[in-house]
């Protein structure tokens, strides 16, 4: 049985800021915190632990093309072949391999017609040498084959690769200055002529003279279920949001929760459970006279929902981030449009909420959906577009001594520097398909580790940093879809194990 926590909290609706006959639901009419000897699991959410062990650092996303080799190059995979002639048979998987299984061949039988075998959008700082390398095959030594990366908006830095032979693997080596753009294109390809093909492998890019290492996910494993240990009556919920809450607990926003035949789209509840080896238990549900309290019930006036994507607690005092939905496209569930997102904050421990009127961004902006890391100077805000197909990932921060509900305290990282109350200054620190998204640090590997889903590859996929703002690692997949739903909605839970990171992860 878990241990049993003596608190005192209300809950109010987060809108209005008032008491509304709103109490944590506990069996018994008392304040404190009892478990129901009788937990139900909790559909469509469980736990997962991660472990992780060194790697070579590398910007690229898949650089072996090894995840998918059944798969034409464009599919599944942040590499995706463009050109004059697309003919999706010309870029294919070979068995002929410079490292792992397969390599991506690209035919170009096209007479003076270019081919990009192989193309990937990567962020970059400003002002930053960096360098690629691929290795490379051709049909004929002295081919009209080239390499490199182009900078949106900017030069191309390539060369062409003559020594490449249809004998042995050649490497290629390109260093470069991003100068003021914050986007690469790595690229591979060539000009056609019949007989024309080529073979590409094991890409990378990094800072120049790097000596960092980077992570590689060695387990990640279904270890427990997401169970309702409380008194309220819930099924099922569509995700969670938790973060280390106030007097040694953890607090849970959840998303359209069931409870008795009705569905409430959102809800706070709390844990007191540190152990997570029988699953993770939630131990109370704020309530009202008529069933579940909403966190933040919806205005009306075009906002049809309030979506909690991210909660922290900053010097007591506890924040949610949630987006204003406008609507979900009809054709689309993966994409919908907000109003607006913001802040909610309560600086009681929870017994009133308060929409912070400063603190909010645009509802076409980069920072709609968001995760929060905190360390001892800095609370971190990764955001990304409303939808979960948005193409990049942005990073804002504030001293925790700052005045976190305005907005304009912000500052935004600009692939340069900081810079102040501008979210549309912020560049991309990654790009790729992503949506909920949680960054958390692992001390032991002293990397930063950013999960989230990406609907390109069709599953729960990690990057890893030694900053917030990068350089970030491609992406590395941690598991995929299967038969019984997709993954999404990945959040952290606190964990004192060294070197392996525990999640509540959605199954839709």
């Amino acid at each position: 049985m878990k241990e049993i926590v003596k608190i005192a909290i209300l809950f109010a609706l987060a809108a209005s800021a008032a008491a509304c006959n709103k109490s944590l639901d506990n069996g018994d009419g008392t304040d404190e915190i009892k478990l129901n000897p009788d937990p139900v699991q909790i559909s469509g959410i469980n736990v997962y632990r991660l472990t992780f062990s060194q790697d070579e650092f590398n910007m690229i996303s898949e650089p072996g093309f090894e995840l998918f080799p059944e798969e034409k190059i464009d599919y599944n995979s942040l590499w995706y072949f463009e050109g004059a002639a697309k003919d999706p048979v010309q870029a294919i998987a070979s068995d002929d391999a410079h490292g792992g299984e397969v390599s991506m061949q690209l035919d170009n039988p096209n007479d003076g017609v270019w081919i990009d075998g192989c193309l990937q959008s990567i962020a970059l700082k400003k002002g930053k040498d960096y360098t690629m390398t691929c290795y490379g095959k051709a049909a004929w030594a002295g081919m009209n084959a080239f390499a490199g990366v182009r900078l949106e908006g900017g030069p191309i830095n390539d060369a062409q690769v003559p020594e490449w032979n249809p004998d042995s693997w050649t490497l290629f080596t390109k260093e470069f200055n991003s100068g003021d753009y914050t986007q690469g294109n790595v690229f591979g390809g060539c000009w056609g002529y019949p007989g024309v093909w080529l073979r590409f492998d094991d890409f990378r890019l990094v800072p120049k003279g790097t000596t960092q290492t980077s992570l590689k996910s060695d387990t990640c494993t279904e270890t427990g279920n997401f169970l309702n240990a409380s008194f309220t009556g819930i099924s099922s919920a569509a995700k969670a949001v938790v973060w280390q809450g106030p007097d040694n607990l953890i607090s849970i926003a959840l998303s359209d929760v069931e409870s008795d035949g009705t569905v409430y789209p959102n809800a706070y509840a709390v844990s007191n459970d540190m152990d997570f080896s029988d699953g993770f238990h939630l131990a109370q549900f704020v309530s009202a006279e008529d069933g579940i309290a909403a966190v933040l019930a919806p205005s009306g006036d075009g906002e049809t929902a309030c979506v909690p994507t991210a909660g922290v607690t900053v010097n007591g005092v506890q924040y949610i981030h949630y987006y204003s939905l406008k609507e979900t496209d009809p054709e689309n569930d993966q994409a919908w449009t907000a109003n607006f997102s913001g802040l909610l904050s309560s600086s009681d421990g929870g017994k009133t909420w308060t929409r912070e009127g400063r603190a909010r961004w645009s509802g076409i902006g980069h920072f709609v959906q968001a995760a929060f890391y905190q360390d001892s100077r800095y609370l971190y805000m990764f955001g990304s577009n409303a939808g979960r197909n948005t193409p990049q990932i942005y990073v804002a921060r504030i001293p925790v001594d700052g005045e976190i509900n305005n907005a304009s305290e912000w500052t935004y990282w600009d692939g340069a520097e900081w810079v102040a109350s501008d979210p549309d200054a912020a560049a991309a620190i990654t790009y790729g398909t992503a949506s909920e998204m949680c960054v958390t640090y692992l001390a032991s590997q002293q990397r930063y580790v950013m999960i989230y889903r990406s609907n390109t590859t069709g599953g729960l996929v990690f990057r890893d940093a030694g900053a917030p703002e990068g350089d970030w690692s491609g992406e590395k997949l941690l598991a995929l879809d299967s038969d019984d739903g997709h993954l999404f909605s990945p959040t952290v839970l606190p964990s004192s194990v060294p070197g392996e990171i525990i999640l509540l992860v959605s199954n839709f």
